[in-house]
């Protein structure tokens, strides 16, 4: 019988809030027009702000509920 390993305390609970930032309107290279909103996906924690990754959605080339998320 393989002994078993002691179980590790569990990490404390963690308040963590999605919000975008620096948002800007841009030239859309698809449609030709100033129509594109990009910005930066970023949590806020207890710890600071971490920039998780960046969106772009262009009012004339995307449907409402199409973003372009990386």
């Amino acid at each position: 019988m393989t002994p078993r390993r002691p179980v590790e305390p569990r990490p404390a609970d963690v308040e963590v809030t999605a919000s975008a930032a620096n948002v800007s309107a841009e030239w859309c290279s698809t449609c030709k027009a100033y129509s594109l909103l990009a910005g930066e996906i970023v949590l806020l924690t207890q710890g600071g702000v971490a920039t998780v990754g960046y969106w772009a959605w262009c009012e004339t080339c995307d449907p409402p509920e199409v973003s372009r998320v990386g």
